[in-house]
């Protein structure tokens, strides 16, 4: 269901970040739970999701949400928010358990301003660690856009992102900074990874529907059109619904994913 919510070229290494050429930051949040991503760029009439994850980064249950204001943002309901952007502007992100808050700021701007090299979207800070090295994901099924390798107080630590920014894992890899795990962080991720990533964190409004249709080809994964419901496709897996809303030019405006609980 939709409602309105309630009240690049080459790497740099700055203030303990690292940027990716896409407009990605990695930083090295004092606080247990966070908002992933942290901060985020996006455009006007763009679908973007937010996850909030404990220091482990797994994924919260029974998550309330809110956005600073009330009419710039449609949301999709659930743990893992998804917000579409109306209006431009500069905005505080809220996320709410029984027993945890956190924080992330959403900024909106016009599609004309989200220029090559613009910071898309930043991870957030873990206290006491350093990002050391950042690898782009080889194409994958699960999902995982870049990993991330940090070293903190008490070992070296590697986590996993979207596209969008979302968290999927992190896990500790060694206790010792000169013992740095394996650099295949996609075999990492077989047995870090519980439960893979939908297809929809692969997604991005504005694609072709017969490109989507050669991604689900390719990972062998079949779809259906929503009974009743115009330009929909419904993408099945173990772990997930993904919904796929396309416009009359066949280009995918909307997407929402839904967790299948075993």
């Amino acid at each position: 269901m939709r409602r309105a919510i309630l009240a690049p070229s080459k790497t740099i290494l700055c203030l303990s970040a690292l940027l990716l050429a896409s407009g990605t930051a990695f930083c090295a949040s004092p606080k247990p739970y966070q908002i992933t991503p942290d901060k985020t760029m996006m455009a006007i009439g763009e679908s973007r999701s937010f996850r909030m994850v404990d220091e482990n980064g797994q994924a919260q249950d029974k998550v309330r949400w809110t956005i600073s204001d009330v009419d710039a943002f449609e949301q999709t309901e659930g743990d893992e928010l998804q917000l579409y952007a109306r209006r431009a502007g500069e905005f505080r992100l809220t996320a709410r358990t029984d027993f945890a808050t956190a924080e992330a700021s959403v900024k909106v701007v016009e599609a004309k301003d989200m220029t090559q090299g613009t910071m898309r979207w930043q991870s957030g800070k873990k206290d006491g660690c350093t990002t050391t090295k950042i690898l782009p994901a080889r194409p994958n099924g699960i999902g995982v856009y870049a990993y991330q390798q940090s070293q903190c107080e008490d070992g070296v630590y590697v986590a996993a992102y979207t596209f969008d920014g979302v968290q999927l894992w992190r896990r500790k890899i060694s206790n010792s900074p000169s013992q740095t795990g394996s650099n295949d962080y996609e075999v990492e991720g077989e047995h870090l990874e519980a439960h893979p990533a939908s297809i929809c964190d692969e997604l991005q409004a504005g694609m072709q529907q017969e490109k989507i249709r050669a991604m689900l080809t390719e990972q062998h994964l079949s779809f259906r059109e929503q009974p009743g419901a115009e330009h929909v496709w419904l993408v099945e897996q173990s772990n997930a619904q993904c919904r796929l809303q396309f416009d009359d030019k066949q280009m995918l405006v909307k997407k929402k994913k839904v967790f299948v609980v075993q």
